[in-house]
């Protein structure tokens, strides 16, 4: 492998920028596939939201615990291929959903994929940040609309393109985009060295002696647990609305007979609100307060969902839109501030803050599935987007902290 790239650092960000495109586009298309899926496995029956809940988490679990594992490795082991392999085991194995012909192997590929997912995600996240030290919100902000743009657009591509037009035994062609642009990861990308990516601006500037060790994990997190927890409950909260949202919209969506196209798009469109928000909010992390962002995040955000779930038409598409886009505004600033803390140990900051988070927000569909199938989805979607309003005792902990 090329210890040098052929590229710029900011066109190397760019281009990692299209890979988390791509691999996103793969793994969000769960929640567009859900209804067809539930179908094609004869879940017909009252407890289709619990089996969709099953489904949810077991994927979200692969993709987002596994950001832990592989968090820690790619600390050890300076490789793209982390990168690599992930790109491609998400495109293989969720492509492959289409022609599963029974649950135990839908799971067993969603279990690949997420793997694949985790596997990508800490090492691209912190290799984007050492690409841009200067800006480091802007930067990361940049890489994650790249992968939010995949999870907004991406979907309706293989959808609208394939699955719509051809049904889902077409499904197995949609890899090949994935497989092509992991053949190109290792010639593009240059192999990250430890003080390039896990090692943060001030702390590549600090003098040191022959002596000088760096912190393990544990060491590096003893003094700063309580803000690493409040980031992190933060960031459970958030997503436990933003993946439930994600999901069970495309069944309640579905009970509502829209039709897929219709139903696609609204998803579709519920996702992009949330590259447009992490981006804006990316750069508004380099210039004004952390603290009244998260704050104004996470008390403006439920208001605005709640009042699309109940509204028709174009205000409900607005009101989504818009309350997607505020809820998500804030995701950067939990990363950049994790990694601030644990300088030395980035990618285990990131997979934190996105693989532990995301975790609890997959395994929460379990009783939000149970509790759709005896209350209705309707009134469980309500209660879920209101929520983030419970994080307005946690923002004042941690500015004091």
């Amino acid at each position: 492998m090329p210890k040098n790239s052929p590229l710029s650092p900011r066109k190397q960000l760019y281009f990692l920028t299209v890979v988390h495109t791509v691999i996103d586009s793969y793994a969000t298309v769960l929640p567009h596939l859900l209804p067809l899926l539930l179908k094609k496995l004869a879940s017909q029956t009252a407890a289709r939201n619990s089996l969709a809940g099953i489904i949810i988490s077991v994927y979200s679990t692969f993709s987002s615990l596994g950001q832990i594992f592989f968090g820690w490795a790619s600390d050890r082991f300076q490789t793209i291929h982390f990168v690599t392999f992930g790109v491609a085991f998400t495109a293989i194995a969720l492509s492959l959903l289409g022609i599963a012909p029974s649950l135990f192997l839908v799971l067993l590929l969603l279990g690949i994929g997420g793997c694949g997912v985790a596997a990508f995600h800490p090492k691209a996240t912190s290799q984007a940040a050492a690409l841009a030290r200067g800006e480091r919100g802007f930067a990361i902000s940049i890489f994650l609309t790249g992968g939010n743009i995949g999870r907004g657009l991406g979907p309706l591509l293989i959808m609208y393109l394939v699955v719509y037009r051809y049904g889902l035994e077409s499904m197995p062609w949609c890899m090949s985009a994935g497989v092509l642009v992991a053949l190109l990861i290792p010639k593009v990308l240059r192999t990250p060295s430890p003080a390039a990516v896990n090692v943060s601006p001030q702390v590549a500037a600090a003098p040191t002696n022959g002596s000088a060790k760096r912190k393990n994990l544990w060491e590096a997190i003893r003094p700063h647990w309580q803000p690493l927890l409040v980031l992190y409950l933060l960031s459970v909260i958030r997503t436990i609305t933003g993946i439930g949202l994600e999901n069970f919209l495309s069944l309640y969506l579905d009970d509502l007979q829209y039709s897929n196209l219709a139903r696609s798009g609204v998803i579709g469109l519920f996702i992009f609100a949330g590259s447009m928000g992490i981006m804006v909010g990316g750069s508004l992390s380099d210039r004004i307060n952390y603290y009244g962002l998260l704050l104004f995040s996470f008390i403006a955000s439920p208001p605005l969902l709640y009042l699309s779930l109940h509204s028709t038409g174009g205000t409900f598409l607005v009101l989504l839109f818009l309350g997607n886009f505020v809820l998500s505004s804030s995701t950067t600033i939990n990363i950049v501030l994790a990694q601030r803390l644990l300088p030395e140990h980035e990618n285990i900051a990131s997979s934190f803050m996105m693989g532990a988070a995301w975790s609890i927000g997959g395994l929460v569909s379990i009783p939000v599935g149970l509790l759709g199938d005896h209350f209705g989805l309707a009134r469980v979607l309500d209660g879920l987007v209101m929520l983030p309003l419970i994080t307005v005792v946690l923002v004042p902990l941690l500015k004091r902290k």
